[in-house]
């Protein structure tokens, strides 16, 4: 018998509530005679049980159960309310339910398809009170992202709060920087995302940068404003020209776009909040006649497909959608298995993706438009 073999049925055991009663396992020598194999197979068995979790190793005591290995349900929630909306999140959720099915666990995703916060609440609310009443034994949370969705938040946070279900946010916290919220959370380094593009652009001449505050269907949120916090400060913090400016209208709005094109503090490149966005702009730069990168730079972030078929190519930051569904995951194993440790924060790199629409920067040329002679 092999120690892969003792695992599956020690994991068996621990599953059909076997130790549950004392919450500890037999000696190293009691399961030797019982499997009739070396310390050092038994040893292998059990370290593999202490990585995913299940027992925890105490000295001179023996092995114990952690908390993760006394549950009743295997209910894993996934709260992304607008998970319809984003492809990056159904790469998050392929992943979660991945790594939750080798762990025997169960993953219920919730969302709605409701635009309205105030409907998309009331949407969401009954099925977090079902993860409640079913006994999910952890939920990783994706807040509503904005700065008005605040109370609803709170709300569904507080619901599995009190029911004692272990919470990990995902993307952002429920209130808005630079306040933080009571829980776990696992997101990208937006500020830092931010001072890489800054750091990027001003290596390449560009230095009247602004930054796309506007988009199509939705409102701007904290990440968006931390971008925004670090673009302008690493700008600063180098000397640019002049203070980045924020461009209070949505991408596909070319009358605004041209009033900031032929304004005296016309900006030498945009930076969007997401790619989409960036694509949305592309083609109105197009429309009203500017070349980019040859007028004008754009960034984007998430490094989305649109982003990879866009001509020219955009530059972008790229969500590390592995990293980020992974960590979540084993944050939310941790706070299963510690319920009393003091919130964690994990803030991931996200790598800058430098593509066409960021070449360095040419001499500004004359540009003819709109019956310009």
């Amino acid at each position: 018998m092999t120690g892969k073999d003792i695992r599956k049925a020690l994991e068996g055991d621990i599953r059909s509530g076997k130790f549950t009663k004392t919450g500890k396992l037999p000696s190293e020598a009691q399961l030797c005679r019982r499997f009739d194999v070396a310390r050092g197979t038994v040893r292998e068995a059990l370290a593999t049980l202490q990585r995913e979790g299940l027992i925890e190793k105490r000295n001179g005591a023996g092995s114990f159960l952690t908390r993760l290995a006394e549950r009743r349900t295997g209910l894993i929630g996934l709260i992304i309310p607008d998970y319809v909306r984003f492809s990056f999140f159904a790469d998050v959720k392929d992943r979660i339910e991945h790594l939750a099915r080798r762990l025997k666990f169960n993953v219920r995703l919730v969302s709605t398809d409701k635009t309205n916060t105030a409907d998309a609440i009331d949407d969401i609310l009954p099925h977090v009170r079902s993860l409640v009443a079913d006994k999910a034994e952890g939920v990783i949370f994706r807040p509503f992202v904005a700065s008005k969705d605040e109370n609803g938040n709170r709300e569904i946070a507080s619901l599995l709060q009190e029911a004692g279900v272990p919470l990990v946010l995902l993307d952002q916290d429920i209130v808005q920087p630079p306040e933080r919220s009571e829980f776990d959370l696992v997101a990208v380094n937006n500020v830092n995302a931010g001072r890489r593009i800054a750091g990027h652009l001003f290596a390449h001449g560009y230095r009247r940068v602004a930054f796309l505050m506007g988009r199509r269907g939705f409102d701007p949120n904290a990440n968006w404003d931390n971008r925004l916090f670090g673009l302008a400060g690493e700008l600063a913090l180098r000397n640019a020209d002049e203070v980045v400016r924020t461009l209070r209208f949505r991408p596909d709005n070319t009358s605004a776009l041209l009033r900031a094109m032929s304004s005296p503090q016309r900006p030498d490149a945009i930076v969007c909040g997401n790619d989409e966005s960036a694509v949305a702009l592309l083609a109105s730069l197009k429309s009203l006649g500017f070349k980019v990168p040859e007028d004008i730079g754009i960034v984007g972030f998430d490094d989305l497909e649109c982003a990879r078929l866009s001509s020219p190519q955009i530059t972008t930051i790229r969500q590390p959608v592995q990293q980020i569904a992974e960590m979540a995951f084993k944050t939310l194993l941790a706070r299963i298995r510690y319920p009393q440790n003091s919130p964690r924060e994990t803030y991931l790199l996200a790598p800058l993706v430098i593509r066409d629409s960021t070449m360095a920067k040419a001499p500004p040329r004359q540009v003819f438009k709109h019956g310009q002679s």
